[in-house]
């Protein structure tokens, strides 16, 4: 029904962490903030299963959830990055610096290589590239989206890169390491 109503009127939908409840059956509580998806590609796949590709475009807070049946509808405020200070450059420099090499770590643990990452130069598009790709738990997620700009985005995602790339480099050491001994 969601999916429908979506198609019939401009693709977009709200997308919600649940804080506490079931996404099927009892009423869920959802978080706060949220992000706006619009769909991008629908295929009907057994039955009535979809395959639904989706972007996210924006973040909202919910200021009341209006209807919880058959699925949660809310009235919702859109959020801008808040404060107009340019970020600092070496915070984007240490980000961009920092998910190169997560991504050469992230590669090489499954054997590849990767020579130079591209990502954007402006901080808010920086931030939310390196939210989509770096591995998380949800709930690291969902404390990036609440982040009010880049600059407090960037800062929590250098201090995750940091700890994941550690992990990752140990991994991939372990997984080198491994192939030589079988040699």
């Amino acid at each position: 029904m969601m999916l429908q109503e979506c198609l019939d009127s401009d693709s977009r939908f709200g997308v919600t962490l649940i804080r506490e409840g079931t996404e099927v059956g009892e009423p869920a509580v959802p978080h706060d903030v949220g992000t706006v998806a619009r769909i991008i590609q629908v295929n009907r796949i057994e039955g009535d299963r979809f395959f639904v590709s989706a972007i996210g475009e924006r973040r909202f807070r919910i200021i009341e959830v209006t209807q919880d049946k058959p699925f949660m509808a809310a009235q919702v405020e859109l959020l801008d990055e808040i404060g107009d200070n340019p970020v600092p450059e070496n915070l984007i420099n240490e980000a961009t610096d920092l998910f190169g090499e997560y991504a050469r770590f992230s590669v090489g643990t499954s054997g590849g290589w990767v020579s130079e990452t591209r990502v954007p130069t402006d901080p808010a598009h920086l931030s939310y590239h390196i939210a989509s790709k770096i591995q998380m738990d949800i709930s690291d997620r969902q404390r990036l989206l609440e982040q009010e700009n880049a600059e407090q985005r960037l800062a929590a995602e250098i201090d995750l890169m940091k700890r994941n790339s550690r992990v990752l480099r140990q991994q991939m050491t372990w997984q080198l390491l491994s192939r030589f001994s079988r040699q």
